[in-house]
């Protein structure tokens, strides 16, 4: 056959199946108990490759090269002002244009300024603020937290694991837990009971005691224990043991919210604490020295929307009381699915995550919220695997709720490389197979963005207030 006649039947056939992709059915055609369904055109002109996906990943990665080239250079600069200038500018464009970027409302570049002046103090002081980090199953296991506390525990100390549910669901990389099988769950979600008085304190949870309780936490570091606590009918006691410590505290008053706080005269690695009473348990906090703790509250299933069904007086005087200095929410990936195709659902979810920002701020103001938008997540859609039809609208509705709410945010899914990108990223071995949730290696290397996006924001800082920053060393390393 002739080569024309060959290029004349290729695009016969293309035309062949362009036509197919138009006119077949939408909903496909039922033969029996089968539903024949074909690809539509749209999802086969607009579907990005692979290829691209990875291409746009390598040329973000390229850029953080040049740019740490660039701090390489400026490093030996011997006039100090000038160096100074032209890290300040060069920090403001990386802030400006760089893909792991956090954005900030009205491009407020010292948003997190009182933060990081507090974490500079609090070593100093003696004492230790918090940042709460709240999500979904997509932070279980200590993913993303335990990034973030390892990198402001190296700027500012600190130490230990932080807050942990008196029981802990789901295992975590980072403490060994075991409760006693006679605690009664109290939630804002899932299956647990409901509380009418919405008093579910700090984790938006909470375990009831009555009578006499245990839980026991292993392979920690621990200098200050403290339990956050309502005692219901008055001399709820607690006793901690560990190596040479034994020590019991009582309530000293009946209801509301109660410390019970043990500052411990070594390190310790284990240790048991024994309830006595009827108590609602809000939560163990487990720190090791002054400086910063990150707070790891993972909610399964949760999309963020029930903390305004959380007792506003208890939440702000439980975050006044423990020092929260920031607070991290990381929604939307379980709200993807029920949304579906619904351009009404996607803002109608934006909204309600817009009043809980809101919420946040008139019980704990000028406290810095950052909100950390959903992953790319995949779905078959027409017999193609392919992000959710909604994940572009979603993330795009979610950023500017959290913007124009005062809130930061970060961009997940552009981080990964925006549409599709979960396929390469599962291809790869950095996410699971439902195409949702991050392997450890892909929570490590997400999560190695966010830090980055962070330490950018407080080199800026730094150079900003006249310091010499330290350009020796990648952000990632």
């Amino acid at each position: 056959m002739k080569i024309y006649k060959i290029v004349i039947f290729i695009f016969i056939m293309i035309a062949l199946l362009a036509l197919v992709c138009i006119f077949f059915p939408k909903d496909g055609v039922k033969i029996g108990p089968f539903n024949l369904r074909f690809a539509g055109l749209e999802n086969v002109l607009t579907n990005r490759s692979q290829e691209v996906v990875e291409a746009e990943i390598k040329e973000a990665e390229e850029l953080k090269r040049e740019r740490e080239e660039a701090e390489a250079a400026l490093a030996a600069e011997n006039d100090s002002i000038e160096r100074q200038r032209k890290l300040l500018e060069m920090y403001e464009q990386a802030m400006q244009e760089h893909v792991s970027r956090i954005y900030f409302p009205n491009d407020n570049y010292e948003y997190f300024n009182a933060f990081y002046k507090a974490a500079a103090s609090a070593k100093h002081d003696g004492r230790t603020i918090r940042v709460l980090h709240y999500g979904d199953s997509q932070i279980e296991l200590d993913r993303f937290t335990s990034t973030l506390r390892g990198y402001f525990q190296s700027l500012f100390g600190g130490g230990g694991p932080g807050l942990l549910p008196v029981v802990q669901s789901c295992p975590t990389s980072t403490v060994s837990q075991w409760a006693s099988d006679n605690y009664t769950q109290y939630a804002t979600y899932g299956t647990a009971s409901r509380d009418k008085t919405k008093k579910y304190g700090i984790m938006s949870k909470y375990y009831r005691v009555t009578g006499s309780a245990s839980c026991s936490f292993s392979r920690t570091r621990a200098t200050r224990v403290r339990v956050l606590l309502n005692d219901r009918n008055g001399l709820f006691s607690a006793t901690l043991t560990g190596g040479e410590v034994s020590e019991t505290l009582t309530c000293d008053s009946v209801g509301g919210f109660q410390i019970l706080d043990w500052d411990l005269p070594s390190t310790l690695n284990s240790f048991r604490i024994s309830f006595s009473g009827t108590a609602d348990i809000y939560g163990v906090m487990v720190d090791a020295g002054s400086g910063v703790a990150v707070d790891n509250v993972a909610m399964r299933g949760n999309s963020g929307t029930d903390f305004t069904s959380n007792d506003g007086t208890l939440l702000a005087t439980s975050y006044r009381k423990t020092d929260v200095a920031m607070i991290i929410l990381q929604y939307g990936g379980n709200a993807m699915p029920a949304v579906g195709s619904s351009e009404k659902g996607v803002k109608n979810y934006a909204a309600s995550i817009g009043r809980q920002i809101r919420y946040l701020q008139s019980i704990y103001p000028n406290c810095p919220i950052l909100f950390i938008g959903p992953s790319d997540m995949s779905t078959v859609v027409n017999g193609i695997r392919q992000s959710y039809p909604m994940m572009e609208l979603m993330v795009e509705e979610l950023k500017s709720t959290a913007l124009s709410n005062g809130a930061a945010f970060w961009n997940m899914f552009e981080v990964m490389g925006g549409k599709n990108s979960m396929l390469s990223w599962v291809n790869k071995g950095l996410a699971g197979q439902d195409y949702v949730h991050f392997s450890p290696a892909g929570a490590e290397k997400i999560s190695a963005y966010l830090k980055e996006a962070f330490e950018t924001s407080y080199k800026h800082y730094l150079i900003e207030n006249g310091v010499e920053v330290d350009l020796s060393t990648p952000a990632n390393e």
